[in-house]
């Protein structure tokens, strides 16, 4: 009887860890999409927002770590300028894998496209982030750009 009842328990707790890993994806993919909305808002201090901090950015010109709140705003106004000028308007996720690694840790990783006013695309961006669940939902702790067909999969 008691191993009945110890199975009956495990299989609630793996039932429960699937509702929670699907509901936990979601919530994952809501902030990223979040994420890009800020982005097509032009709003640096809303991006800025997605972070924890520290944080750090990966890209070819190597690691950037960011340890405050003031830096990844200063970072991203800057940054968002540099597109704006480059003739960015909006972008959307094209492709968007997430994986739950615990409870508290995710990585995520697909596609951005960046489009001008007329809707022609700007640029294809491939990104990787790993994301931390805090009190105050899912923030970005580690971003890395790379090629599109770099992004990750996850079955």
């Amino acid at each position: 009887m008691k191993t009945i009842h110890n199975m009956a328990i495990v299989a609630l707790l793996l039932a429960g860890s699937d509702v929670y890993a699907g509901s936990g994806v979601q919530a994952v993919k809501q902030t990223l999409q979040g994420y890009e909305q800020a982005w097509s808002r032009h709003d640096g201090p809303a991006i800025a927002s997605f972070y924890y901090e520290p944080a750090m950015r990966v890209s070819k010109a190597g690691p950037l770590v960011r340890s405050t709140r003031a830096a990844e705003e200063a970072f991203f106004d800057g940054f968002v300028q540099l597109l704006v000028v480059k003739g960015y308007d909006h972008s959307d996720w094209q492709v968007l894998h997430v994986h739950l690694l615990n409870a508290r840790t995710a990585i995520a990783s697909g596609v951005v496209t960046r489009y001008r006013r007329d809707g022609s695309i700007l640029q294809r961006q491939g990104v990787t982030y790993d994301l931390w669940r805090t009190d105050q939902g899912w923030k970005i702790f580690l971003s890395a750009t790379h090629a599109p067909q770099s992004a990750l999969q996850f079955h």
